[in-house]
């Protein structure tokens, strides 16, 4: 099959398949239009005038494109793997890797341009193949393997914040086992209230609600279990937050209070 067919069907499909996950998949789940547009503002409130605005009205992207965080989060993206791309490298993988390159740069958040984060991940896979080309038609421009190796070492010191690993990683493991005793007493597929650090463990059930700022006005009425540290509040949440939820579900008669140990407290709708 000739490539600019497979690439035909390729761009075809991955259109369909962001049609179909814009427009009727996350809305129908959400209720709402696709989360992430909200960062894209400049270019539009839907997903369909964001890319009408791309074709019709091009210079607004400008500042985004051509800046200096734009360049910085390119050369920091392909620096550990620099060693092997070079001009007569075969860049043919990497326009599978350009919508979600687009993307990450368009964006407003800064979070996406950060390799902190998971939003250069689906980018990688496209690199690697770049990589593996290189070496195996011998066009790498460094070739030594102990110079690779050093290489590889200094990018990953340098960019890979290894010392969270000790640090913010690590820092609920003082109630570690308190949470994990907590979530086995969690029993059926009802509602939970929880933080955002506890929530990834809770995400098979139909409804996880987050105990985020502001979250002691929502409604609870479809919540059967609350989980709550109080030791570590989890993002976009705070001490005071988990305290007001704790005694206002401790105020609440169809509430009893199950599980308390280390400042993780459970509490369960009778």
């Amino acid at each position: 099959m000739p490539n600019y067919l497979v690439l035909s069907i390729a761009i075809i499909f991955g259109l369909g398949w962001f049609v179909i996950a814009t427009q009727i998949i996350i809305p129908h789940f959400s209720g709402s239009e696709v989360a992430a547009v909200d960062r894209y503002s400049y270019l539009g409130d839907s997903v369909f005038e964001i890319i009408k605005n791309l074709f019709l009205q091009p210079w607004r992207i400008g500042n985004q494109v051509f800046s200096l965080g734009t360049l910085e989060y390119i050369f920091l993206l392909i620096l550990p793997v620099l060693w092997a791309i070079s001009p007569r490298s075969n860049f043919a993988p990497l326009i599978g890797a350009i919508p979600i390159l687009f993307i990450n740069i368009l964006s407003e958040s800064a979070g996406q341009r950060n390799l902190v984060h998971q939003y250069s991940l689906p980018i990688l896979p496209w690199l690697f193949l770049v990589v593996i080309a290189a070496m195996a038609s011998n066009k790498t421009w460094l070739k030594r393997s102990r110079i690779i190796l050093i290489w590889s070492v200094c990018t990953f010191l340098a960019l890979a914040k290894f010392g969270y690993f000790g640090s913010l990683y690590l820092e609920s493991i003082d109630t570690w086992q308190a949470t994990r005793e907590a979530i086995t007493q969690i029993e059926n597929q009802g509602g939970v209230l929880t933080t955002t650090d506890i929530a990834p463990h809770l995400t098979h059930r139909p409804l996880v609600q987050l105990a985020t700022i502001g979250s002691e006005s929502d409604d609870f009425s479809n919540i059967e279990y609350v989980l709550l540290n109080a030791r570590h509040p989890g993002w976009a949440s705070s001490t005071e937050t988990i305290h007001n939820l704790r005694e206002k579900f401790r105020q609440m008669p169809e509430f009893q209070l199950k599980y308390q140990q280390d400042d993780v407290v459970l509490f369960t709708k009778n």
